[in-house]
């Protein structure tokens, strides 16, 4: 049996389109995910849930805007 596929899943791909935005934001505010967890009272791996998608619960959404100093649109 063969499996073909075209393009393989890096394990950074998403359908969420906050999850790149929220990523990039981080990187552009200059905070690692450790750090951006601790400011907005989450856990890594919340943030880390977010960046990929994988979680897309509106306070989370909210803390992590608010501890970028961003609207919620800028992350939405």
């Amino acid at each position: 049996m063969t499996i073909s596929v075209s393009a393989p899943f890096t394990g950074h791909e998403t359908s969420a389109p906050f999850a790149g935005k929220i990523a990039s934001a981080r990187n552009a505010a200059g905070y690692t995910v450790d750090q951006l967890a601790l400011t907005c009272g989450l856990t890594s791996q919340e943030i880390l849930a977010l960046e990929t998608g994988a979680d897309s619960d509106p306070s989370r959404l909210r803390r992590v805007a608010n501890a970028l100093q961003l609207p919620l649109t800028a992350v939405l």
